[in-house]
């Protein structure tokens, strides 16, 4: 038995992916196995998807049912338990409701506490993230320590700790260092006492295709200040299937919502561009096409 704890696009993206994984490939190499495979979706909340729009969460979970996954909502883990029948290990998930499920493997992709490297430092802490301004500085170290992704906690603007925020959180810092901070030699004994200057004009990051990127700049107005740009979100739901919610995105694009094999186009296209080389780029659409035909 699988357990996945959490209830956001990771969870539902893996669930999905582990559920193809098993019904097209084990099953041709064990069928004897398959009776014995159970697979359980955890989540605290209410509903799964919860920055989604309501529609497309309910979507997911009416397709997660078709597959015979069970999605437990409202239910918390409370913890695990090994115990021993007849000399055979056996490992317990044990919930606050009071249930139990036995399992082999439970993948964990909820809330996580902060590494200790945050949580025991001497900085300026949110909820275990450090506090950053609206130029990703910590306050009072003069400009020269900076905080993204998430352990970092903006007071004036809360945002979620994706890869997306991450990611635009990176790409500012790098062009402020390399435009403007880098113009300050820290290392000098002469500038020691002296606070970096703050950044001139940033141009937000809101295409996520490099090749597109020359639109920033006539889509967005540059600051001196991290400008989160909002680019919608997506689920995968295995081969085939997916969300896709733009009805708050920032890009110009219809702001809709799309499922099933539409959602996917849109999912698999986004991310085939992130690849890091041309013959990735080649090479998974060969896979994918294989994976279908054969």
């Amino acid at each position: 038995s699988f357990i996945v704890v959490g209830g956001g696009p990771t969870s539902c993206e893996f669930m999905s992916e582990l559920h193809d994984f098993i019904n097209r490939d084990v099953a041709k190499w064990y069928p004897d196995l398959m009776k014995h495979i159970k697979l359980t979706l955890v989540e605290a909340g209410p509903g799964i998807l919860g920055s989604f729009d309501k529609a497309l969460s309910d979507y997911y979970l009416q397709k997660l049912a078709e597959k015979n996954i069970d999605v437990r909502l409202n239910t918390a883990v409370a913890g695990i338990d090994e115990r021993y029948i007849e000399g055979e290990q056996i490992t317990v998930a044990k919930f606050k409701d009071g249930s139990e499920v036995n399992f082999g493997c439970m993948v964990w992709s909820a809330g996580l506490k902060s590494v200790k490297l945050i949580s025991n430092s001497t900085l300026p802490l949110d909820r275990d993230r450090v506090v950053v301004d609206e130029y990703l500085r910590v306050p009072d170290t003069k400009g020269r320590v900076y905080a993204l992704g998430d352990c970092a906690a903006s007071l004036s603007d809360k945002l979620p700790p994706t890869a997306t925020v991450a990611e635009q959180q990176a790409l500012y810092l790098s062009e402020c260092f390399n435009k403007y901070y880098s113009k300050l030699d820290v290392v000098d004994e002469k500038n020691r006492d002296v606070e970096v200057p703050l950044p001139g004009n940033v141009t937000p990051a809101l295409m996520p295709w490099n090749a597109l990127s020359f639109l920033n700049k006539i889509l967005c107005k540059s600051a001196p200040e991290f400008q989160y740009k909002n680019r919608g979100a997506m689920a995968s739901m295995g081969f085939g299937g997916g969300v896709t919610d733009l009805k708050k995105t920032d890009l110009p694009s219809p702001k809709t919502t799309m499922s099933g094999r539409a959602s996917y186009l849109v999912w698999s296209s986004t991310y085939l561009t992130k690849q890091l080389s041309i013959q990735n780029m080649i090479l998974i659409p060969m896979y994918w096409f294989k994976a279908l035909v054969f």
